[in-house]
């Protein structure tokens, strides 16, 4: 299972996540795809993005400097939380602040 926590404070965002969804097998699976070019599309947008990957463990920290950003971290949440409705076996959500 894929396990991601966003925490928010103030104008701090982080999100860690960690875990295979194991819908499928490697390069099948259709949770992890969906999760892995949601973190890698909503980095690339937000203006004051680090990203820490090792291949166990993504953690994305950034610094919200503007409604653009404020609406990319919005979108992938809330996205998140939408793939984990459908796939409650395979992605945990945990939202703080």
């Amino acid at each position: 299972m894929i396990q991601a926590t966003i925490k928010r404070k103030q104008d701090q965002f982080s999100l860690i996540v960690t875990g295979h969804a194991g819908f499928n097998d490697y390069g099948r699976d259709i949770v992890c795809a969906a999760v892995s070019i949601l973190l890698e599309h909503t980095a690339s947008h937000l203006a004051d993005a680090v990203v820490k990957d090792d291949g166990i463990r993504y953690e994305l920290i950034a610094v919200i400097t503007d409604n653009v950003d404020q609406a990319f971290v919005l979108a992938l949440k809330d996205t998140l939380c939408l793939i984990s409705g459908s796939y409650p076996k395979n992605l945990s959500v945990s939202v703080e602040g």
